[in-house]
């Protein structure tokens, strides 16, 4: 295996190895500069002096950044950049798109003149640099040498944090006004590319509560999530890309090749007063080292101004971001960009004083290597966070423009060509997936993402083997000797997470909340990884499209169309012969048809005028092949109820229930958000099936937000009482189908008595998984598991697995953790034997009703989609039918076109 070159660094060098970086001596990987690499920036000239009549912020917004109790509202912000660029030669303003809630993502370019005006040649440099396909070691120095670096600067994702937005107001006014040394350097040397907000729809919902709220008595704090779907999880979507504001990013960055990424955030307000790199915890070997180095010394360089200014409470050495995606780091590292994180302590509701109870100073007050001067002060403004974030910002830019050069050739061309030329660490040669896939649609989704992020991908125009395994013509290559390589071996290899500790008695260090982000075990997708060299005849994918399927001709009147069920795409077809009230059954066991075997679960839907239009379209959406029988099978099983109405109970500020939103959108289920005053009726008369999204606990149902803090806006999240909670136990008793999501099993549990207990210790010292995959075995003939492999892993964390403790409300298992064998099949897991024999999905009939729970998350961010149908199916099945094998094969429907149960027989 290829040794990869490592930086090894003590904590105290990195201030000194900022001003070697800075010298020139040192480039920006961390090794000395090697003979004819890239130097210090060429000549530039003179800036010309500023133009136009340019408010200042204050003239603008009538009041200072960081005046307590005030924050510029985000269309207002917008508007003062367009002001600016309007006036200014070295401002240009551009709208993106709309967001997800229909408001405006913009980036705003700040450089000189005749930077903006070569702006095109700039970024055909840059593109150049980041292929090391089309472009030479010698031809990329001379490159760097002509270009200038980009700086990506990202003021506000986590929108509740929005001191960094309203410092940026002052930023772009002095970068756009001020003539001095300081403006010259950055704007000759450098491009900076500023997104005003990663998530305005938060800005307008955070800021425009907190306006419209002063002089009342309502409570000042925005409940909800402040991203329709994905609240504080924005940052989170780094491997899907499902928001569009994510795929707006992504697409800044592929056009732009930022060499440094500047992350503004704010953190809690009991630590240090902000956080610059280093970064603490252990880093993924698919993360180049020079991009720690970078981030090191660009963060120190930061440290150094703050100290310049008696900004006290800087703190290094923290937030574990280079393992998986789950930060805010993503794609950029991988690729040759710096990642520049700043972490801000916050105030008191957004835009008030942090005050100390006792007078003393606030945070920290023991010195040490990582954090060198306590915060001295017993008070923390809104103030002290625009200044704190324009000082770092000033010292991430400076450092930029004075090392561009460096950082054009060691980041941008270097980390792509040592991919292109050496492999990945690992010494993987390929991932191989086969042609020949259980989940077709899966497949597409998770290439598609692979080309998103410009992986090359071969498919093989042959049959081929490798390391002795043999693959159809067709099935994709992905080698890892490409420029991004390393990506591609983050997204598809199956983790090891390590077993780190800072001292012999210290904790492990563990992931936020991932310790693994493969894809293949996500989506359900088989990926073989190969070390070893073979030959195959490949071709270059051009692009990554929905397989093309056709609808067999109609069969005859009596005929049906079969879907098989293994893939989640079927649930888009399913959700599109809902919306037209198309009669659907299901198999309850296997069958043959035709020469063909077909498992349980399979969809037998008639071969109607009305159906086949339905079925092209859904079909077309995701691939996925329909057969077509003149005589519908004689097999017994359910009919899925027409229309079934779905509420999802979601909670205020619930991200699991953001993204369940998301999900059920995205697939086209018919649902509403339950509301409080649905309680106030018979909950049968509203839904068939309540899901409760992981979170929702009796509390949030109970209490819920309260009225003499919040208005009537959000009246349909008030508490509804004990009255309320017995109402939705009638609810199930009475014929509803609830399914419980994660930690929301113990409270149907709670609500209905349901014989089961915790089987996992609440110690982390015990037991802890860190997000995982861990591998189940799944009933397949049980109607919640229908279209699952019999082995699968499903997404671990902070969940409980579950003991069957009786026999009341007849509890089925549905999937469970294997006796013996593998449990961990990705990331990390301690304390496995407790997991060993434990129930994760179980089913109960519960007076007239059916309750499914879900132990593990399985909608976790959108990423397990293997899983995603046991939710569906208990969606679905719980009001479904059970019918015989005759009114199966007569296609005789026992519902009435309105829904209502004719014939259960």
């Amino acid at each position: 295996m290829r040794q990869r070159r490592t930086a090894t660094y003590l904590v105290g060098a990195f201030v000194g190895l900022a001003g070697l970086l800075s010298s020139g001596l040192v480039s920006a990987s961390g090794s000395p500069s090697l003979p004819g690499s890239p130097g210090t920036p060429a000549t530039r000239a003179e800036l010309p002096p500023a133009t136009g009549d340019i408010p200042t912020p204050e003239e603008f917004f009538d009041f200072e950044m960081g005046t307590e109790g005030r924050l510029a509202a985000y269309p207002d912000v917008l508007e003062y950049m367009k002001t600016i660029a309007a006036e200014s030669d070295r401002v240009d303003y551009e709208t993106i798109g709309p967001t997800t809630m229909g408001n405006e993502y913009a980036t705003v370019l700040i450089s000189s003149p005749e930077n903006l005006q070569r702006i095109d040649e700039l970024v055909e440099i840059n593109q150049r640099l980041s292929d090391p396909r089309t472009t030479t070691p010698e031809e990329a120095r001379e490159l760097a040498r002509q270009g200038v670096p980009f700086y990506h600067l990202e003021a506000t994702i986590h929108s509740s944090e929005v001191g960094n937005g309203q410092a940026i107001n002052d930023i772009v006014h002095r970068l756009a006004t001020e003539d001095s040394e300081f403006t010259e350097e950055v704007l000759t040397n450098s491009v900076i590319v500023l997104v005003p907000s990663q998530n305005p729809d938060g800005q307008h919902l955070i800021i425009d509560h907190f306006n419209k709220t002063a002089g009342t008595d309502w409570n000042r704090n925005y409940p909800d999530l402040y991203h329709k779907y994905t609240g504080h999880d924005d940052n989170r979507d780094w491997t899907m890309f499902t928001q569009v504001e994510a795929r707006y990013r992504l697409e800044l960055m592929k056009k732009y090749r930022p060499a440094v990424v500047h992350i503004m955030h704010q953190q809690g307000n009991s630590g240090e007063r902000i956080f610059v790199p280093p970064y603490g915890g252990i880093t993924a070997e698919n993360v180049p080292a020079n991009m720690n180095a970078s981030s090191s010394a660009i963060g120190q360089h930061a440290a150094r101004a703050l100290a310049a200014e008696d900004k006290r409470g800087v703190g290094t050495l923290d937030y574990h971001i280079f393992w998986t995606l789950e930060q805010p780091v993503g794609f950029f590292p991988f690729t040759g960009s710096a990642v520049f994180l700043t972490e801000i302590a916050s105030v008191v509701d957004y835009a008030y004083p942090q005050v100390s109870e006792d007078g003393s100073p606030l945070g920290p007050q023991q010195a040490r290597q990582s954090f060198i001067e306590p915060y001295d002060k017993p008070v923390w403004t809104l103030k002290d966070i625009v200044e704190y974030a324009k000082t770092a910002t000033y010292a991430g830019m400076e450092y930029t423009a004075q090392n561009g050069p460096t950082l054009l050739y060691d980041n941008l061309f270097a980390v792509p060509y040592e991919y292109q030329t050496q492999g990945v660490p690992s010494g993987t040669y390929a991932f191989v997936v086969n042609a020949e896939q259980r989940d077709p649609y899966a497949t597409y989704e998770m290439l598609e993402r692979l080309e998103w992020t410009q992986v090359e991908i071969h498919r093989a125009t042959a049959p081929f083997t490798a390391e002795g395994k043999e693959y159809p013509a067709g099935s994709w290559v992905i080698l890892t000797q490409q420029p991004r390589g390393n990506w591609a071996h983050q997204v598809l290899g199956v983790d090891d997470y390590p077993e780190v500790r800072d001292c012999e008695t210290c904790p492990v260090l563990v992931p936020y909340a991932e310790a693994t982000t493969s894809l293949p075990l996500q989506l359900g997708v088989d990926v073989d990884e190969v070390f070893e060299e073979f030959d195959a005849e490949l071709e270059l994918v051009e692009s990554i499209e929905v397989p093309e399927v056709q609808l067999p001709p109609a069969p005859g009147p009596n005929g049906a169309y079969l879907l098989r069920p293994e893939s989640y795409g079927t649930i888009q077809v399913v959700a599109a012969l809902q919306e037209a009230n198309i009669p659907t059954w299901r198999a309850g066991e296997d069958f043959r048809a035709q020469r063909k075997g077909y498992p349980a679960g399979t969809y037998v839907i008639p071969a109607t005028a009305q159906a086949r239009p339905v079925l092209a379209r859904a079909l077309a959406e995701v691939g996925l092949q329909v057969d077509a029988v003149n005589t519908a099978p004689r097999v017994e099983g359910i009919q899925l109820k027409p229309r079934t109405r779905v509420g999802l109970y979601r909670g205020t500020n619930n991200m699991p229930g953001g993204w369940d939103m998301w999900l059920m959108d995205e697939y086209g289920i018919d649902y509403e958000v339950v509301r409080a005053q649905d309680f106030q009726n018979d909950l049968n008369d509203l839904y068939d099936t309540i899901v409760l999204s992981h979170g929702i606990t009796k509390q949030r149902i109970v209490e819920g937000l309260s009225p003499e803090e919040y208005d009537e806006e959000w009246a349909w999240a008030y508490g509804v009482g004990e009255e309320g909670w017995a109402e939705l136990r009638e609810f199930v008793e009475d014929g509803g189908t609830l399914v419980a999501i994660g930690s929301s099993v113990a409270t149907a549990r709670d609500l209905l008595d349901l014989p089961i207990s915790e089987a996992l210790p609440t110690s982390t010292d015990e037991f802890f998984t860190g997000g995982s995959l861990i591998n189940n075995t799944f009933d397949t003939d049980h109607m919640v598991a229908w279209g699952m492999p019999e082995t699968w892993p499903v997404w671990l964390y902070r969940t409980q697995a579950w003991d069957v403790t009786g026999d009341a409300h007849d509890p089925e298992v549905v999937a469970s953790y294997p006796e013996d064998g593998e449990l961990l099949a990705s990331g990390y897991l301690r304390g496995g034997d407790h997991l060993r024999g434990t129930a994760n999905v179980l089913s109960f009939e519960v007076g007239e009703g059916t309750v499914v729970t879900l132990g593990s998350e399985v909608t976790f961010r959108s990423l397990p989609r293997s899983t995603f149908n046991l939710v569906y199916n208990a969606v679905y099945g719980g009001p479904a039918a059970e019918v015989d094998a005759r009114t199966v094969q007569r296609l005789r429907s026992v519902f009435s076109e309105d829904g209502e149960l004719l014939d259960a027989s």
